[in-house]
């Protein structure tokens, strides 16, 4: 399917994901054009110029470029860095990438973080869970870590984990924070320009975003966005994911891009984050970050056919994959609410109707 480029900016994105199809579908109220570097049956290729075998002439052509995933194959990306069209720019990619990276950046710029050790090999990874944490700890594999996978939790049970014994790369070897809550916040950056969503409350199963809502949590996340983001000479949206005990803030991790925790501004706010990346990108004035009202959101996992009774409670976005697979983020469900408790008992309506006996993950 080829769309005409509605005038001469070109906004091109590197992955044809859900987020870069929503990031499409909120930027085409503005007279661009985009591309996307994917496959065709990938969503965001659905209404969008998708390339991928002519990616070197197409990003030459773009204007800027970004990414929706960190993931995405390293030829395109790298070209985008050296025609200094990349943005946000390969630092905060390269962090990702690599989680022991990310950690010691936030570590060495002061940033709050949980205790953890860097090290090479499984066998020094559980060793030094055994010594230095005495048993109880969270592995994390540096590489190809999202939505819960390469991490080990990990509770004086260390023999069921022997096989990581085999494994030479980077490990991340972390306390267990016993937590009261898990928050995220979704901010902007533009130069000296920031602004941050309200926080929200997450509730995480086995490393996967179920749902959140919000506002919820404190304002030291805002200070701590605005920090990181600084510091990383940021340009555009990005996600930051918390733990909170006693009031006390941990970054658990970023995301250098739009991210699921920020879906809800889709209903529940002025502007969308996805709106907010492509404004930041594209040269256009920073929309508000206020909410509308309280919001929250419900990812559908693995499920084909969400029955459609859940349009009662909330907006249904599908993502149009072609396949359902276990854990595998199909749509997700925005509900609103005059108050957190109406949004709560929204939530809670949503989840049993997709989920009768619990997520399946």
């Amino acid at each position: 399917m080829t769309y005409s480029p509605r005038n001469s900016f070109k906004f091109c994105i590197l992955g044809g994901g859900q987020l870069g199809w929503m990031m499409v579908l909120e930027g085409l109220k503005f007279p661009l054009s985009f591309y996307v570097y994917g496959d065709r049956e990938d969503p965001a290729c659905k209404i969008a110029n998708c390339f991928k075998e002519e990616y070197r002439k197409v990003i030459e052509e773009c204007d800027v470029v970004t990414y929706e995933f960190e993931h995405v194959d390293d030829q395109p990306l790298e070209l985008a860095r050296d025609l200094n069209k990349l943005v946000p720019g390969i630092n905060a990619v390269e962090l990702k990438r690599a989680r022991h990276l990310e950690k010691e950046f936030l570590r060495r710029e002061s940033l709050p973080v949980p205790r953890f050790v860097t090290v090479r090999g499984g066998d020094e990874a559980l060793r030094v869970l055994r010594d230095e944490f005495n048993g109880t700890g969270v592995i994390k594999r540096s590489k190809g870590g999202y939505d819960g996978k390469g991490q080990f939790f990990i509770r004086g049970d260390a023999e069921k984990y022997s096989f990581l014994r085999e494994e030479n790369d980077y490990f991340v070897v972390e306390e267990l924070v016993n937590f009261d809550y898990e928050a995220s916040i979704i901010a902007v950056r533009r130069g000296n320009e920031f602004r941050a969503y309200p926080p929200t409350f997450n509730y995480n199963e086995k490393g996967i975003l179920v749902y959140n809502y919000g506002p919820f949590g404190n304002e030291e996340m805002v200070k701590i966005a605005e920090e990181l983001t600084r510091k990383l000479n940021y340009t555009g949206v990005m996600g930051i994911e918390f733990f909170v005990k006693d009031g006390k803030v941990l970054i658990n991790e970023f995301a250098p891009r739009v991210h699921n925790t920020g879906h809800y501004t889709l209903d529940g706010a002025e502007v969308s984050q996805f709106e907010q990346h492509v404004r930041a990108l594209a040269g256009l004035e920073l929309g508000s970050t206020s909410v509308l009202t309280f919001s929250g959101m419900v990812n559908i996992l693995g499920i084909a056919n969400p029955p459609m009774e859940i349009l009662r409670i909330g907006t249904v976005y599908w993502y149009g994959k072609s396949e359902a697979r276990k854990r595998r983020k199909m749509g997700h469900v925005n509900v609103l609410g005059g108050d957190l408790a109406e949004v709560k008992e929204k939530i809670e309506n949503v989840m049993n109707i997709l989920y009768p006996n619990g997520p399946d993950l």
